[in-house]
């Protein structure tokens, strides 16, 4: 007997990237706001420039923007946290 694996919305097909929402923290983030997915976030890294810095004065070269991604419905958002990565 062959078991066939069971295929959920999520396994189907990514869904588009949308618009990078700002977002509150709180005291615990893994529930999307837009579609209600309680199971985290993906996380993606844009680098920061004069447009995007939070202190563009301050703002050197390697720091980026971390952005979480809802695996379920392709929501964006900062939550204002950056991280400075090494080349």
């Amino acid at each position: 007997m062959q078991i066939e694996p069971v295929i959920k919305k999520s396994d189907s097909a990514m869904p588009e990237p949308q618009e990078i929402k700002t977002l509150d923290a709180g005291n615990e983030l893994h529930t999307c706001p837009a579609c209600g997915y309680q199971l985290g976030f993906h996380t993606s890294f844009v680098k920061t420039d004069a447009k995007n810095a939070p202190d563009p004065a301050s703002s050197p070269g390697n720091l980026y923007r971390i952005i979480l991604i809802c695996p379920e419905c392709g929501a964006r958002y900062d939550p204002g946290w950056t991280a400075p990565l090494n080349k």
